[in-house]
């Protein structure tokens, strides 16, 4: 049984392999569609229309056998909503502003020493840790 197993390994990894793309592929797809539902208005037609367009390549090569189609409607697929994010990206950036460089970086105060002594309940002690088997003998 162990050399029958060890000769369909190759056979094993390479079925593994089929049904992890496959899962990947539509798990992309799924999560593009309700990427595109929850930007709503925020993507333009032509751009909204690309996506969905992708999405659908890969639906359709999954109805089929062919791993190959599958890896390039997928890779095709993560490369438009990776482009597509990071216009999005730009966009958000563009319009919070700039970002606070480090000498304009605000900190709260720091409170004064006195104060920090009041309110303190910190104890400073050392302590031995006793072996309870090494103290009973």
């Amino acid at each position: 049984m162990q050399r029958e197993a060890e000769s369909h390994a190759e056979e094993d990894r390479k079925a593994k392999e089929a049904i992890e793309l496959r899962n990947n592929a539509d798990n992309l797809a799924y999560q593009c569609e309700k990427q595109l539902k929850d930007l709503g208005d925020k993507l333009d037609g032509a751009t909204k229309t690309s996506v969905e367009d992708a999405i659908s390549k890969v639906r359709e090569a999954l109805k089929g056998n062919d791993n190959d189609a599958v890896k390039s409607a997928f890779d095709a697929l993560q490369a438009k909503f990776q482009e597509v994010s990071s216009e999005l990206y730009k966009k958000a950036s563009a319009q919070a502003g700039p970002q606070p460089g480090p000498s304009q970086v605000v900190r709260p105060p720091k409170p004064k020493p006195e104060a920090r002594k009041k309110d303190s309940d910190v104890v400073d002690a050392e302590f031995e840790m006793v072996d309870e088997d090494k103290k009973k003998n």
